[in-house]
């Protein structure tokens, strides 16, 4: 990566008018002092969803995280100046296959840094430590749509090292982030150590820029479409209509899903990079509208690129280092029209009403699986979520299940200046409680589960990972249509069938699980028609040892 290359997108308000750009005059301002530097690069600004929060990426700055592990310990503790210098700028001739002189001073030293609104401006800037930042690099790229996570470069592991590729870190209660986990992208590869990401405002689409066999020329734009939690579908190549042989970089989706924005030093720039935009053609992601070059003031003889807009604020935030070194710069490019609504709540004890620590899990309308998003410390959690949405919200922690599952939906032709509140309860886990599933299917007459009811035993299985001190039971079901002694041999198969689903295929520990068949001997009704025939024909989990030593946090006044 070369400095020259990261670049950011310039700001004005535009018509289209017979192919042509016409740009009105628009003031354009870098941020203050406190952010930017005169000597060191600020490049890769990212916005909170309601504008208040600033992350972005300082390169060859002194201050940095220097937490270096190796085999799991972090060697700079054990390290003088000098070593530690030493082994820093041989790891980054590994990364580059070039010379490093002074490890500190070059492009591979990126932090993460973050500036919060206090009044009107970005007035406090804080520098989150390990594990968000080490001494490798870190650089921001996007944020998730609930607004809580951040998409960063590079993967890495908590034994030491990292690999190509992207990474989700999610902030806690206290403000602290958690270790980096990996995004799996289907058969992923890049030539170079150039890359970029974009996320869409639902997070369901990937744009990625980087380089492989199939590319034109260097860095192309690339698709990816969401297939599971941290899953993605292999990159496939925008074509020849986006891609040239010169470099396609830094893209951004916009808020409403129409339009990529995007660098490129094709011929015809004004010089360096310049900003481009496609409009999507048709509701697919497969056909685009011929790139529309941005002219002047958005694009200068210098590099500009990296876009970032806001609605929340109406500001467009981008990189240039046409004043010399990479600055983050903004414009107003129209008034403020939020399209998120922030949520913020509490996680509560059913039993003695008090706060707990626990997870957050998320998921719009219709979305079997649901994440987890957030994390407390201190039983309060804020996100937030598109407006003209549904989504599930429900809350999670080992040695407790959950009572209640709340479900928010905001209108678009709404302005909400309030955050909405939300109370997600959890019961203490009793021995002998039910564990809530939904539906098991199987063949017909046969003990072998069907295909849609993995995402219900999966989230089994995630629950039992979650609480690894739990034992439970599994009770098979039957209605009472037909031989006794055959109804009570397909119910036995049917709950092992169940757990040699969780113990070969999710790892889960066999001793944790016991399996019984009930036959017809436990009817949820009287059998009288197919109906209620149907409900008493089922599967139970039952709770049968916890164990369990967790406290309450006190509640908060």
């Amino acid at each position: 990566m070369q400095l020259k290359e990261f670049q950011f997108q310039l700001v004005i308000i535009f018509l289209l008018f017979n192919n042509y750009l016409v740009a009105q005059i628009f003031k354009v301002e870098p941020l203050h002092n406190a952010i930017n530097s005169d000597q060191y690069d600020e490049i890769s600004p990212v916005l909170s969803r309601d504008g208040k929060t600033l992350y972005f990426t300082r390169v060859g700055y002194p201050i940095f995280d220097r937490t270096l592990k190796i085999e799991g310990k972090n060697i700079a503790e054990a390290l003088n100046k000098d070593q530690y210098r030493n082994k820093l700028a041989k790891i980054f001739k590994e990364i580059s296959g070039e010379e490093v002189v002074y490890p500190a001073k070059s492009a591979f030293n990126q932090d993460i840094w973050v500036a919060k609104k206090i009044f009107n401006d970005f007035e406090k800037i804080s520098h989150p430590s390990y594990p968000l930042n080490n001494a490798l690099p870190n650089s921001v790229s996007a944020l998730t749509p609930n607004g809580n996570e951040l998409v960063v470069i590079n993967r890495f592991s908590q034994f030491g090292g990292l690999q190509k590729g992207f990474s989700i870190s999610r902030k806690k209660s206290n403000n602290e982030w958690t270790f980096p986990e990996p995004i799996e992208i289907d058969n992923y590869h890049n030539i170079k150590s150039d890359v970029n990401l974009a996320m869409s405002a639902d997070g369901n689409v990937l744009v990625l820029s980087m380089e492989r066999s199939d590319s034109y020329g260097n860095n192309d734009l690339y698709i990816c479409h969401k297939k599971g939690v941290n899953r993605w579908s292999e990159p496939k190549n925008l074509g020849h209509r986006v891609n040239t042989g010169a470099r396609e970089t830094t893209p951004f989706i916009s808020e409403d899903g129409k339009k990529i924005f995007f660098s490129s030093n094709r011929n015809g720039t004004l010089g360096g990079n310049d900003i481009f935009y496609i409009v999507r053609q048709g509701e697919g992601w497969d056909k685009w509208s011929e790139p529309f070059r941005f002219v002047e003031p958005i694009n200068s003889d210098a590099d500009d690129s990296q876009p970032y807009f806001n609605s929340a604020t109406g500001y467009l935030y981008f990189s240039s280092n046409r004043e010399g070194s990479m600055d983050i710069y903004r414009a107003e490019l129209m008034p403020p029209n939020p399209i998120h609504v922030t949520i913020k709540g509490r996680i509560i004890n059913s039993g003695n009403d008090k706060l707990l620590s626990g997870k957050v899990l998320f998921a719009p309308e219709g979305k079997e699986q649901l994440e987890s998003v957030y994390i407390s410390d201190d039983g309060t959690f804020e996100l937030t979520v598109l407006k003209g949405e549904t989504y599930n919200l429900v809350a999670e922690k080992s040695g407790f299940t959950a009572k209640n599952k709340e479900t928010v939906t905001f209108r678009n032709d709404y302005v909400y200046y309030k955050a909405h509140q939300v109370d997600l309860y959890l019961n203490p886990m009793e021995l002998n409680a039910k564990i809530e599933l939904k539906p098991i299917f199987f063949e017909q007459s046969k003990a072998i589960v069907l295909e849609k009811s993995y995402a219900s035993l999966d989230e089994l299985a995630e629950f039992l990972k979650e609480n690894w001190t739990v034992s439970i039971r599994i009770e098979g079901h039957t209605d009472n249509q037909g031989d006794k002694k055959a109804l009570q041999k397909l119910s036995e198969d049917r709950a092992k069938a169940i757990k040699e689903y969780l113990v070969f295929k999710k790892f889960i520990q066999p001793l944790r699980i016991e399996t019984v068949g009930m036959g017809d001997k436990v009817p949820l009704n009287g059998n009288v028609n197919e109906k209620l025939r149907a409900k008493n024909r089922r599967v139970e989990v039952v709770i049968t040892k916890i164990n369990n030593n967790e406290g309450d946090l006190e509640t908060r006044k």
